[in-house]
């Protein structure tokens, strides 16, 4: 048995000598009147499903239920499809039993409002927000709440590492998250957990404080929403990706209730990453349709594991809102620009489901929706000559959401397009930034380091630059098709041939 594998069974031992047989009880109902609270008439709600982070009950014909707690676990509803829990003042999802309660309360009702589910569905996904201090909560503010509250999705998915091991700033970041008016499903990082503690299922104490349990499901129109929590602490720092055994009952179960749903999963780290994946991604072999969506890596990518019988399992990393840690120079609203460490531009994402069929859609903040690649070409310059060494022979074009199916073209001057060669490199304008920061260009403000250019971008395409017999410029015109990541963009730029 590997270490990992001894560390849960350990746990389990544990969590069943914890179990102290008292259970909580009530129903699951339709609040018309939205007061919260059971009115005589009101209708009562069977079928519902219920969890304690290990169990899953149903409620009777009379909308009863009653289920065991579990010491340090929360006691939660899996939303149905076409009801949604109330929601807080923050627009945080009320569909837990609070913790303060968790251990006392013997009877706990859970409302439930009626809500349309048919129509296109618009989910966005936040990588790594990331905040450390105010500072940090300003910019989420501007590049997030701002852009998002003008037409609010249907759901927000906040994928992890919400904060810097910051976890009193939970609460300020909640609220300001809160004003785009959207319900909000929040996920755990590694960053927003409590290490150091005695039981792994304390890890997650100042979390469940705030937003509720770490690992938890609910339908949506077709789909299932799982939303896991994959770290597991093994010293005061230092943690590795994994389902805990406890959370691996959860998902078997809740999974066997949906067999032939289509399965969206929410996690922090991604599946490579973990120590389990195989294990993993077996729980998920016979559903045919399986998206997930994880963060962690300050990096952009999709990733398709082959299975046999079925589709691939598509999972993005979903890079993040901070970009790289909100590091380097700020912009003209003293905001940092924080490139990813490929290349990207820092954003957000929107998953749309429509007919059953989903769509990705990357969102650079602070820009157009048409802003979907970064294009690099030669420049030499008579007065500033110190990014000379930058330049070789070729165009580069970054195009954030990409994957390497994705159709990348070139066309010279109004040309005949060609294909550009797929390149497994580091971003020129991603070097661009660190020459510049090794140069002390941004040393007059108060910035934080970026870290050296190593990481190898995975939406990466170069083309070598035409010749021409005078220096004359001209224009280029890149563009780039994927229908499934939302891409069918072209971009310009003036380039000047060697």
């Amino acid at each position: 048995m590997n270490y990992l594998g001894a560390i849960l069974c350990c746990v389990f031992g544990l969590l069943k000598a914890d179990a102290q047989g008292i259970s909580v009880r009530g129903k699951v109902f339709e609040d018309s009147n939205k007061n919260k609270v059971y009115d005589l008439g009101e209708p009562l709600l069977s079928g519902v499903l219920l969890s304690n982070g290990r169990d899953l009950v149903a409620t009777n014909a009379q909308g009863e239920y009653q289920i065991e707690l579990i010491p340090d676990l929360s006691v939660f509803i899996i939303k149905p499809s076409g009801f949604q829990s109330p929601l807080s003042k923050n627009n945080k999802v009320e569909f837990f039993i609070p913790l303060k309660q968790n251990d006392a309360e013997e009877i706990y009702d859970f409302p439930l409002y009626k809500q349309e589910e048919n129509k296109r569905s618009d989910f966005v996904l936040l990588g790594d927000l990331q905040v450390d201090v105010m500072d940090d909560i300003n910019h989420v503010e501007k590049l997030v709440v701002e852009e998002l509250a003008k037409d609010p999705p249907d759901l927000i998915f906040p994928l992890g590492d919400l904060v810097f091991d910051n976890l009193e700033i939970f609460e300020p970041l909640a609220q300001s998250l809160g004003l785009i008016g959207a319900p909000i499903y929040y996920v755990a990082g590694n960053h927003d957990l409590n290490f150091g503690r005695e039981k792994l299922e304390q890890r997650d104490d100042s979390f469940k404080r705030v937003f509720g349990p770490s690992y938890y499901a609910l339908e949506y129109g077709e789909q299932l929403i799982v939303v896991l929590n994959n770290i597991i602490p093994i010293s005061d720092k230092e943690y590795v990706g994994g389902i805990d055994v406890m959370q691996k009952v959860f998902l078997n179960k809740i999974l066997q209730e949906f067999k032939h749903r289509k399965i969206t999963v929410m996690m922090h780290i991604p599946v490579e990453f973990m120590e389990d994946k195989n294990d993993f991604l077996e729980l998920f072999a016979e559903y045919p349709e399986v998206f997930i969506a994880t963060g962690h890596t300050h990096t952009q990518y999709h990733k398709y594991f082959e299975r046999k019988n079925n589709p691939a399992i598509h999972q993005l990393v979903a890079g993040a809102v901070c970009g790289a840690w909100w590091q380097g120079p700020h912009d003209i609203e003293g905001i940092p620009f924080a490139m990813m460490y490929d290349g990207t531009w820092k954003g957000y994402w929107h998953l749309y489901t429509d007919a059953g069929k989903q769509q990705l859609q990357y969102k650079v903040s602070g820009r157009s929706e048409s802003k979907q690649m970064s294009i690099w070409s030669p420049e030499y310059k008579d007065w500033d000559q110190s990014l000379h060494h930058l330049n070789d022979q070729y165009i580069y074009v970054n195009v954030f959401a990409a994957d390497q199916n994705t159709q990348v073209e070139i066309s010279f001057d109004d040309g005949p397009w060609s294909a550009m060669h797929y390149f497994e490199g580091v971003d020129p304008a991603y070097k661009r930034l660190i020459a510049l920061q090794d140069q002390g260009r941004y040393n007059n403000g108060k910035t934080s380091s970026m870290v050296d250019a190593k990481r190898i971008s995975t939406h990466l395409w170069r083309f070598p630059v035409p010749f021409k017999n005078h220096n004359s410029p001209g224009i280029a015109k890149i563009r780039a098709i994927a229908k499934n990541l939302g891409l069918n963009h072209v971009e310009t730029r003036v380039f000047r041939a060697l």
